[in-house]
């Protein structure tokens, strides 16, 4: 009788959700970011279109939040990134000579497609070593990042430059460029401090500018954009990325119009491609883009807000549109008035233990946390109980190589998370 009774609670709790799901309204909506995906778009779940920006007009990007110190690239723009086979005392002796042997596919270095902190100029940064960035080397007791490499770097007029980052201090990049006859050399410096609350600060090596483009850091969930997709070969490709903090869960096959959200079913990627590009395909024969049926995509905003998301257009490089709809998804569990917050997760970047104040309002104990990677892999788990008010736990990381990883700490559908860095 029991069990009789449980299964009909469980039957209940599905169909109360689910009608709570199907109440919600659908919104259709549309991205433009113009023919040839001249430009880029932030989008936020809830408001929809923040900023449409050109993609063109910059060559490099400073990060400006975290340790990572990233740099990325225009690959948009057909800029291209060689690491020089020499050091950074060598700056002032080295001449297109150098490039020899050196500018070809192989040596390209590329920004990572699946995380905001691996621009091109971090990619050859020594994992064993934490405090090597890539372009630089993290000094602890200054605080400085000391560039020690040299690049050469091909910007979008066909034009090649030797280019130094020389030191990140005082919440500022100084770097250097200039033509490889060593003509024109410049001294540039982008402030983070100019840039409040953006994630990357721009600079067009071409016109000599810095450029701030992006809307505030919190208020963006996804862009829309051309990038380079690195697997299983290097192409140019027009999609969709996330916020470093967005979590995107894909549904396939599926019935787009009965699915509903569930948090245990579905596998969660950080990854800032989990939505990417494949949603679509070309169709040659009918010069037509197609988009995937069966595929839902469930996006978690930075608001911690639920959302169904479903492709339903896609106009190519002739218009540069995307249509799709947009629901929001009510997360609702046994118990909706849990809340868990992290008050604070330090280290970060953590080496052997992090450490963890969480308030705990719920009248639900037992919890857990998670640690998953970039790809939505959960990689430790464990249960935890914890009292109402303030709770210190500390997690091992040991066992963890180093890396980009998520910490997610609550119970069911009701959880909070953190991005940390590993790094023995």
């Amino acid at each position: 009788m029991k069990k009789l009774v449980l299964f009909f609670s469980i039957v209940l709790l599905t169909s109360t959700l689910s009608k709570k799901i199907n109440a919600q309204p659908i919104v259709s909506d549309s991205v433009d970011i113009q023919p040839g995906y001249t430009n880029q778009t932030y989008y936020n779940m809830q408001n929809g279109t923040l900023s449409t920006v050109s993609n063109t007009n910059w060559d490099l990007g400073f990060q400006l939040r975290g340790f990572p110190a990233s740099i990325i690239i225009n690959s948009k723009n057909n800029v291209k990134l060689y690491k020089a086979n020499k050091d950074a005392g060598q700056w002032s002796t080295m001449t297109v000579a150098d490039t020899t042997g050196l500018i070809t596919p192989s040596n390209e270095l590329l920004n990572s497609d699946t995380s905001w902190d691996w621009g091109a100029f971090n990619i050859t940064g020594d994992t064993a070593n934490q405090f090597d960035l890539g372009w630089g080397i993290y000094d602890p007791p200054s605080h400085w990042v000391i560039g020690d490499s040299l690049y050469f770097i091909k910007l979008a007029t066909g034009d090649y430059k030797k280019l130094w980052i020389e030191v990140l201090k005082s919440g500022a990049y100084y770097f250097r460029h200039a033509n490889l006859d060593g003509s024109n050399e410049t001294l540039d410096t982008l402030v983070k401090s100019n840039f409040p609350g953006k994630y990357f600060g721009y600079f067009s090596i071409t016109n000599n500018i810095t450029i701030d483009r992006e809307p505030i850091y919190n208020a963006w969930d996804l862009v829309f954009t051309q990038y380079l997709n690195l697997s299983p070969f290097v192409y140019k490709v027009s999609g969709v990325l996330s916020n470093d903090s967005v979590q995107v869960a894909k549904a396939y096959p599926v019935d787009v119009n009965t699915i509903t959200y569930n948090n245990n079913m579905l596998n969660y990627r950080y990854a800032i491609n989990a939505i990417g590009f494949d949603w679509k395909s070309y169709d040659q024969n009918t010069n037509t883009w197609t988009i995937q049926d069966s595929l839902v995509y469930f996006v978690n905003d930075r608001n911690s807000n639920m959302w169904k998301l479903i492709f339903t257009g896609f106009g190519g490089s002739a218009t540069g549109k995307y249509y799709f709809t947009k629901q929001p998804v009510p997360t609702a569990s046994l118990n909706e008035n849990q809340t868990i917050q992290l008050l604070s997760v330090y280290p970060n970047p953590a080496s052997s233990l992090l450490q963890l104040v969480i308030n705990s309002t719920t009248k639900l104990p037992i919890q857990q946390y998670k640690i998953v990677d970039m790809l939505g892999a959960i990689v430790d788990q464990r249960t935890i109980n914890l009292t109402t008010g303030l709770n210190n736990l500390a997690i091992p990381l040991s066992d963890l190589t180093n890396g980009i990883y998520f910490l997610r700490v609550g119970n069911g559908e009701n959880f909070t998370t953190q991005k940390i860095l590993v790094q023995h």
